[in-house]
């Protein structure tokens, strides 16, 4: 057994470049730890790379898996400069990525996204694991990828074996393991923008039974947009990252472990927020100011240029700054016994973290140096503190899957413990007309606990060599609970000093220094079944049938107005899923060809969004909503060293018996969020230069998504945008690379969140055109 330890050098590989289901290292047995990817490439026949993945809980390559999933190799990664989920959205078919900040961040797979859902007690649509390890909290917790073995993203629900229950997908990243041999590498890269990043590892034995891997990266970036109000950049970058690993195998044992400990620390100014004028008759207040502010400075107003304010608030004497600081350890241990009937492992997982960040929502106010005074102008500055603690720990016991014909099965248990503390500060000002509601300062002191525990089973009978069904069950159980403090910290603002009424969204009733303090609770319990039958007439071909189910609890408010608004939970979600698929290879594992159809059934989908009348955020169990889609992607080689790939969905959703809290009948619109279409083309060529073994590779993405709605009634809404990113690298030696890479070379202006408030949509902008050069060393 070699569960824990790598053996084997990584490769360049004539393959594809990062794009679904493609690997770009190359392997020999034994190669990867449990948890690992085991990529072995065709080399002699200039083949595709075949990447193995364990979302299913075996060891299985991507074509002989029955679930729709794609999956990248480290290699892959770095080639396409993958550094966030933003940027694995642009290869991963299905995935888009939306973020109102970044402790916001929302994944969308096929439809279903967790959007704007960040009180303590909120659950994701989409699950994040990270070395099988659940991630609660998915701006907290999610920095750049770095020393990755593979990354898999799961599509469709999840409701047995991953873990914690999904509804909608799962994203799996795995860090590369420590080898049993000395090597390392080390990689630094300048681009615009005056970005610099240094990353590296070294792994090696540490005794007969012992192996350790550390890596790192460091990254520091001026920021893509600028504060011409305080003359500082915004959405810059400054972060350190660090993990090590120690792995155990003892000699002639069937016990294995290793331990994983990480740390991450980030810092920026905060984030830039631009506000255009909305589909309504009329301009918006914001735009309107922006306008007004263009036409008085000679240069104008760029896109990528704001006015935040920054909040004095109650108590202090100077102004908060716009800012963002998180900080975030992991300890994951990962233990597995091979007995002669099932392998028993355990997954134990510990992650504590905080973050602090303070934004203002329009990105221009009242109180601009312009002195632009528009109606109805009014800033709504947001400050929010997190701190979370959790405990994750999963056993599963899993046999090995029948030869020939005969049962195999699957058991296990699951339990988190979350303790989350948040704190928000919403401030109003105004200056005219005067408006009560629209100026003072509420907070709320939230502290939640979340329980959730599981049992899970799966038995499986393979009636011959070509034929296999598969059953499993899971019971999930949900308990979330808390105390709520909301205050009127301060009534009045600057410009009307004497108003007795407390800022909005907190009840008028309440007073300067009044508020309330209420406790909430509530449990879920749910089902998930999961059927699926596997037909394999050959090694080259796989079709597929499933039904699966998945399950997402209930939760309460983020900062209710009330007691009785803070005592009111939403309901779960659930989704039914029908889906069938096929996995083809051809002309001598030269060709692939993936392709999946689904409609899913979406029941009680929470829904947020914010409100004109009460100035607040309010969650809605949509009644329900139908999804159907059709997913493919191909990989094909013409000849030993070209490669082309693409992935492509389409899907059509609709809203049900939806009348949200607002008022608005959204019956059949459109899933918001969600792309009506995405696609993308990849394409690498590697050559030899002179006695330069592979010392050419061009590699060239394009992904492309249609357009989607920012709010159930589709009054605010992105058009269609592409993104093209490139990279050409030369080899001297194997362990010498020197590359210049380039992302969104069309310098494509798109947004990754868009809110409508009073006729204005404020923005968030996605990364314009970056490009820079890196040279890695290996040893």
């Amino acid at each position: 057994m070699k569960r824990f330890f790598a053996c084997s050098s990584l490769a360049l590989a004539t393959s594809l470049l990062a794009v679904p289901a493609a690997a770009q290292d190359s392997g020999t047995e034994d190669d990867q730890a449990t948890g690992q990817a085991e990529v072995e490439t065709e080399v002699d026949s200039g083949g595709l790379a075949t990447i193995v993945v364990t979302a299913q809980r075996r060891e299985s390559s991507v074509q002989d898996s029955s679930v729709a999933i794609s999956a990248f190799s480290g290699e892959s990664l770095d080639t396409g400069r993958v550094l966030s989920f933003e940027d694995l959205a642009g290869s991963a078919t299905s995935l888009s990525f939306t973020a109102l900040s970044p402790l916001d961040q929302e994944f969308n797979i096929r439809g279903i996204t967790n959007t704007r859902l960040d009180s303590p007690s909120a659950d994701q649509s989409i699950g994040i694991f990270v070395d099988d390890v659940y991630v609660g909290r998915s701006g907290l917790f999610n920095f750049d990828l770095f020393d990755i073995d593979r990354v898999e993203v799961v599509r469709g629900p999840q409701g047995v074996l991953l873990g914690k229950n999904v509804v909608g997908g799962a994203i799996s990243i795995y860090s590369a393991r420590p080898k049993r041999f000395f090597e390392g590498g080390i990689t630094a890269s300048y681009g615009n923008y005056d970005e610099k990043l240094v990353k590296g590892h070294i792994t090696g034995p540490l005794g007969d039974s012992f192996a350790g891997r550390l890596a790192f990266q460091v990254r520091n970036r001026d920021g893509f947009n600028y504060d011409i109000a305080h003359g500082v950049d915004l959405d810059n970058v400054d972060s350190v990252q660090l993990r090590g690993q120690i792995a155990f195998e003892p000699v002639d044992s069937d016990f294995s472990a290793v331990l994983i400990a990480d740390y991450t620390n980030d810092d920026s100014n905060g984030f830039h927020s631009l506000t255009v004028d909305g589909p309504a008759a009329g301009s918006g207040p914001w735009s309107a100011a922006r306008a007004q502010v263009a036409a008085l400075r000679p240069e104008g107003l760029s896109p990528r240029e704001s006015l935040p304010d920054w909040q004095t608030y109650a108590g202090d004497v100077n102004p908060t700054p716009q800012q963002l600081h998180r900080e975030a350890v992991g300890l994951t241990l990962n233990m597995a016994y091979d007995f002669d009937f099932a392998t028993l492992t355990s997954i134990t997982g510990y992650r504590s973290g905080n973050a602090f960040s303070v934004y203002d929502q329009t990105g221009i106010g009242p109180s601009n140096n312009y002195g632009i005074i528009v109606p109805l102008l009014f800033r709504s500055p947001v400050r929010e503190a997190e701190d979370i603690s959790q405990f994750t720990q999963e056993l599963r016991l899993v046999s090995p899957e029948a030869d020939g014909s005969g049962f195999d099965w699957i058991l296990g248990g699951y339990f988190q413990h979350d303790e989350v503390s948040k704190d928000d500060i919403i401030s109003f000002e105004i200056r005219v007309p005067v408006i009560p509601t629209l100026n003072g300062q509420s907070a709320w002191f939230n502290d939640g606990t979340n329980k959730s525990f599981a049992v899970f089973g799966q038995l499986g009978y393979r009636f011959n060599d070509m034929f296999r069904v598969v059953a499993g069950l899971r019971y999930s159980h949900d308990e979330k609970s808390g105390t709520v403090q909301g205050l009127a910290l301060e009534t009045g603002d600057r410009f009307t000093p004497n108003d007795p009424v407390p800022s909005s969204p907190l009840s008028p009733t309440y007073v300067e220094g009044g508020g309330y303090t209420t406790d909430y609770s509530n449990s879920w319990e749910e089902l998930t079944p999961q059927v699926t039958a596997e037909f394999q007439p050959n090694p080259d071909i796989l079709i597929y049938a499933t039904y699966s189910t998945g399950f997402k609890g209930g939760g309460f408010e983020d900062d209710p107005a009330n007691p009785a608004a803070a005592q009111s939970s939403y309901d779960p979600e659930t989704v039914t899923n029908y889906e069938i698929g096929g996995k083809f290879e051809f002309f001598n594992n030269r060709a692939r060809l993936n392709i999946a159809a689904f409609s899913m059934r979406y029941k009680d989908l929470q829904v947020t969004q914010t409100s004109d009348v009460c100035l607040c955020n309010i969650t809605d169990n949509a009644a329900d909503a139908k999804i159907r889609g059709i997913e493919a992607e191909a990989q094909v080689v013409p000849f030993p060293g070209f490669s082309l790939s693409g992935g492509l969905t389409l899907l059509d959703t609709k809203y049900i018996d939806f009348t949200d809290s607002v008022g608005n009948v959204n019956d059949g619109k459109f899933l918001q969020r969600t792309p009506h279409y995405q696609w993308n083309l990849g394409a690498r060529y590697t050559t030899d230069i002179g006695s330069w073994s592979d010392g050419l590779s061009v590699s060239v993405n394009y992904n492309r998504q249609g357009k989607l709605s920012w709010n159930p009634e589709g009054s605010a809404n992105e058009p269609a945008y592409g993104l093209l990113s490139g990279r050409i690298s030369i080899k001297p030696t194997d362990d010498l690379t020197f590359s210049v890479w380039a992302r969104n070379l069309t310098d494509e202006l798109y947004r990754v969140n868009a809110i409508a408030f009073f006729g204005d949509e404020a923005s968030r902008l996605g990364a314009p055109r970056t490009y820079g050069a890196e040279v890695s060393v290996r040893f």
